[in-house]
């Protein structure tokens, strides 16, 4: 295994050589094996070789040339970046910014914070570098800096890059804009050392993950769902059920009051086999039925029961460590297939802004969770295919080959619930998931999904997901054992849909 730095002699790109021992001077692709790596440092001209996995592909780079181009692309991902003349002119509301942050990104993992308090910045000029004037702070000191890190992955990984340098800024109603993304930034005193040390980490790991592999890898999630009346209207789930446990509510609330809360969370028990995880969440299922213990009040599913509240299917994973590589597996293994069967009115209400491709967050206990699918609890069939699929392909994430969903118009594709432009993607998926030596392991559960999807066929959101999951409805003794009666945030308000 060998590790190359593809560039065209850029001063940044000899210090980076000559800080980083391990890391070569790229010759020629002939001498590329499919063990090396190779990081591409702005716009060479060689193409990307094909036996070795790239950092920063050059057609992700070529994204970056142009910023309008790259601007009109990062706002149809959902993306904030301001317009010409808004760049052109520091004073136009509502890109007056009072906050800047550069954040540099590698392995789509952010490696610093910078900051400049209401710099009266020009930015009709493209940001390479971190000015004096900028203040490196810690990257969860505040709520601003951990807004803007999750924007800086989520930017790059938009464009399909690596690393970076992502440049924003924050207006006086706390809105964050994407000002520049540059995949190669001057590199001289701090910002030299924090990509030397993510290098010489990243080779370190790569060498360790090659030798000793990980794993086994462990999986869990949380599963969003709604409550629906006899009337079509919907229930608060904070009106049977507590915040925490393994049947709680989420977070997000009517009208940002904190206490009446519309989604009901399901946190099954994590495993390392996804089958035994899938009975695990049906056990959450007969303990919400027992909580809620109502036979008129529906459970909804899907991507949006209830404007404009939205609900996902979650995918948490530990003992496997995160990369730029990774999600790509998981969007085009998971996030795309799922996506493929969504109800697609109710999918492009959920996308971009929840659900898009490469959401992910680091998680207290040392994983990671997967955002990008719908709440795909809607059939036990889905369900089971989903929780499989995306354990044998993080499993095998490794060896697997993506390809670049990120070209404009199959993001847009995504975003918009067409599948067709991403079927030549997902056949390519498919046939590398089937050759995996897991998948036997798991065929008759993937499958399903495999032919929904080439039957063109899509899931039903309409359905009572204890119904179609045959969870009985609980009756309580006496109304002195139902759960809700001594929780203050329970207030019985049914909100018109």
């Amino acid at each position: 295994m060998a590790f190359y730095l593809l560039h065209a002699n850029q001063p940044s790109a000899r210090r980076l050589i000559r800080r980083v021992p391990r890391l070569c001077n790229y010759r020629a692709s002939n001498a590329i094996t499919e063990s090396d790596v190779v990081l591409r440092w702005g716009p060479a001209v060689e193409s990307d070789p094909v036996a070795a996995r790239v950092l920063n592909a050059r057609r992700a780079v070529e994204r970056t040339v142009s910023r309008v181009y790259m601007g009109k692309l990062l706002r149809r991902a959902g993306i904030r970046f301001p317009t010409r003349e808004q760049l052109a002119d520091p004073t136009h509301a509502p890109t007056r910014f009072v906050r800047h942050f550069r954040i540099p990104v590698f392995d789509l993992q952010p490696i610093a914070c910078f900051q400049a308090e209401a710099e009266p910045l020009w930015l009709n000029r493209r940001i390479q570098r971190v000015s004096e004037t900028f203040t490196e702070v810690a990257l969860d000191d505040d709520p601003a800096a951990v807004r803007a890190k999750r924007l800086a992955v989520r930017a790059l990984h938009a464009l399909g890059l690596d690393f970076g340098l992502v440049s924003m800024g924050m207006n006086a109603q706390g809105f964050l804009y994407v000002v520049d993304v540059t995949p190669s930034p001057v590199l001289e005193g701090r910002l030299l050392e924090l990509f030397a040390e993510a290098v010489e980490q990243f080779i370190t790991r790569e060498e360790m993950l090659a030798r000793d592999g990980f794993g086994p890898v462990r999986m869990g999630a949380d599963i969003e769902l709604m409550l629906r009346n006899a009337q079509g209207k919907m229930v608060l789930a904070s009106k049977f059920l507590p915040r925490k446990g393994r049947v709680g509510c989420d977070d997000r609330s009517v009208r940002y009051d904190g206490q009446r809360l519309p989604l009901m969370e399901l946190r099954p028990d994590p495993d390392t086999n996804p089958l035994v995880l899938l009975e695990n969440l049906r056990q959450t299922m007969v303990e919400a039925a027992s909580a809620i213990n109502r036979s008129q009040i529906e459970w909804r599913a899907g991507s949006s029961p209830f404007r404009p509240y939205t609900t996902g299917g979650h995918l948490h994973f530990s003992g496997v460590p995160l990369s730029s590589h990774l999600v790509r597996v998981l969007d085009n293994y998971v996030g795309l297939p799922l996506m493929m069967v969504e109800n697609h009115a109710t999918a492009r209400q959920r996308r971009p802004r929840y659900g898009f491709l490469g959401d992910v967050r680091m998680k207290k206990h040392g994983g990671f969770e997967y955002r990008t699918p719908a709440s795909f609890v809607v059939d036990p069939d889905i369900t089971a295919a989903a929780l499989c699929l995306a354990h044998l392909v993080v499993s095998h994430h490794r060896t697997l080959p993506v390809w670049d969903i990120y070209e404009p118009s199959l993001q847009a594709a995504f975003y918009d619930g067409d599948p067709r432009p991403l079927w030549p993607v997902f056949e390519r998926t498919a046939a590398a998931v089937r050759s995996l030596p897991g998948y036997e392991r798991y065929r008759d559960h993937i499958e399903p999904l495999y032919r929904m999807i080439e039957a063109g066929a899509t899931w039903n959101e309409d359905v009572d997901v204890r119904a179609v999951w045959n969870i009985p409805v609980v009756r309580a003794a006496s109304a002195r054992s139902h759960p809700a009666r001594s929780h203050p945030a329970r207030l019985g308000l049914t909100i018109q849909g």
